[in-house]
């Protein structure tokens, strides 16, 4: 394998979408990253600011976003596999689950996604190294971005110190309620800062990081599964398996027997 076959780009596509629309579940079969601008439902509340999306690959997911009636969005995304598209998301966090993170400045991902296209097309032997290059340069655009984002935010509302606790407990029964009293703003403003540094909003870090901490579980081999339900928060066994499955799409113990052998 050459140096830069590690990372196949399927395509690069940007549609303005208006109003609402249908949208069902879906696996997805590649992983897509793209920027969103416009108006844009997520988690029942409009988002204005614009964002850059990691949906990962094999995942249960929608096939699509919403816009509130008479609002459009602009989509500007590619579709790519392989290793080295796996290593990029795992770098955002987005292995397992969608994150999207606001951006302050769109412009210079969306040129970066035009080239990207010019170069898909261009028919150029050449350019699958121009095209890893332009991927490797949206992704550290994009950690720049998130830098500047948790040295202001985090610090002075001690977002870091409240991600860094539920990490590492993710089973406890978390009042962001409280958290939102002790940094002295509305709980939907609370709700707001954390989905800038976290990538997602509270609920949902909440459920990645009780997923990881099942999979550990399970992978060790060592409790039940009712055992390991407890220690992810969950009061019977039958919800533990409900919740994973349907962040996984399999069952704890299909898992486990997939892991184990």
């Amino acid at each position: 394998m050459g140096y830069f076959d590690d990372f196949q780009l399927l395509n690069v596509t940007s549609v303005r979408m208006y109003g609402s629309s249908e949208v069902a579940m879906i696996r997805t079969r590649c992983h897509y990253i793209g920027v969103m601008r416009g108006e844009v439902i997520l988690n029942g509340v409009v988002e204005k600011r614009p964002f850059v999306y990691l949906t990962p690959q094999g995942i249960e997911t929608l096939s699509g976003w919403y816009s509130p009636d008479g609002c459009c969005r602009d989509n500007f995304y590619m579709e790519c596999t392989g290793s080295r598209a796996d290593r990029l998301l795992a770098a955002f966090d987005a292995s397992a689950i969608p994150r999207h993170y606001p951006v302050s400045d769109p412009e210079a991902f969306t040129a970066r996604l035009k080239e990207l296209r010019k170069l898909l097309h261009s028919g150029d032997p050449r350019s699958k190294a121009q095209i890893v290059l332009k991927v490797e340069e949206f992704a550290a655009l994009l950690s720049d971005e998130l830098f500047h984002a948790r040295n202001d935010v985090p610090h002075r509302y001690h977002l870091d110190e409240v991600i860094e606790q539920i990490s590492r407990e993710p089973g406890k029964n978390w009042d962001f309620a409280r958290f939102a009293r002790q940094a002295g703003v509305t709980l939907r403003h609370w709700n707001r800062l954390f989905s800038s540094c976290a990538g997602m909003p509270p609920y949902r870090f909440v459920s990645s990081c009780r997923v990881r901490l099942a999979r550990e579980l399970l992978g060790e081999g060592k409790l039940s599964i009712k055992e390991i339900a407890g220690c992810c928060g969950f009061e019977s066994a039958s919800d533990f398996s409900r919740f994973f499955r349907k962040n996984t799409a399999v069952t704890p113990g299909e898992f486990r027997r997939n892991t184990l052998h």
